[in-house]
């Protein structure tokens, strides 16, 4: 058995396999050789079609949970159209021949670069949003939707999770979430909060862990990995002993 800390979203035990989650990596033209105008056309559709399923994700959020939280995807539709962002993207294709695809790339490293350098916690958890937006509009430009699809259930592991992939994951199978990065402050931690998953950030989750049993404790923020029946039956009995869940959720 092996421990781990981090940081809870919610006082939760949940137990079950842990599964690595990976995104694909884009493959891109950098430059055009058309005209630059089809370009910044290009561009503004995909902007206009991310945008609409902004919209549809704050409807859905707002019937789920409500308008707190569903507010989430009202501020990425604002992102989106920022004055900053979109020039910065307009001037890649203009002033250096960028494709679309690579100008929103190279404007998510951009601004999440300058979100993830401020003082703030707040602001340094922007990052997500930006690249949330600009992953959205990637797939708009290349016509492609990544689909998690998972045979059993299981805890999810990965740096971190952007926003509307939280409305993405089958809760029906989903246990659990993990993140080596991550932030408590996020636009994400708000979202696994009001939909009651068990997250737990900051973990030092070596992939080679992947398939193994782990025992989320929220409690504490301890990560038990391959636990030891002894270690269950202590929790168990620990938390019944103070009025807690009298069963973990998961496969224990």
């Amino acid at each position: 058995m092996q421990i781990l800390m981090g940081k809870a979203t919610m006082d939760q035990i949940v137990a079950g396999r842990l599964c690595f989650y990976r995104r694909p990596e884009p493959k891109m033209r950098l430059y055009t050789q058309g005209d630059w105008r089809q370009e910044i056309n290009r561009f503004h559709r995909a902007q206009q079609t991310a945008i609409l399923e902004l919209n549809t994700l704050y409807h859905r959020a707002l019937n789920q949970v409500g308008e707190g939280v569903a507010s989430i995807f009202l501020i990425h539709g604002m992102l989106l159209e920022d004055h900053d962002y979109v020039e910065t993207v307009r001037t890649l294709i203009q002033g250096q021949g960028a494709t679309a695809e690579y100008a929103v790339q190279m404007a998510e490293i951009s601004f999440a670069a300058a979100f993830t350098a401020m003082d703030s916690p707040y602001m340094r958890a922007r990052a997500a949003d930006i690249r949330d937006i600009s992953q959205r509009v990637l797939r708009s430009l290349m016509g492609g939707r990544q689909v998690l699809l998972m045979d059993e259930p299981a805890i999810l592991v990965s740096d971190d999770y952007l926003p509307s992939e939280v409305m993405d994951f089958d809760q029906r199978r989903l246990l659990g979430l993990i993140t080596r990065k991550g932030s408590l402050d996020s636009h994400t931690a708000m979202l696994v909060r009001a939909y009651h998953i068990p997250a737990i950030v900051e973990v030092d989750l070596a992939p080679r862990w992947e398939g193994h049993l782990a025992l989320m404790d929220g409690y504490t923020g301890t990560i038990y990995l391959d636990p030891e029946k002894e270690q269950q039956e202590l929790l168990r009995e620990q938390y019944q002993a103070n009025g807690r869940p009298k069963r973990y959720a998961g496969i224990i």
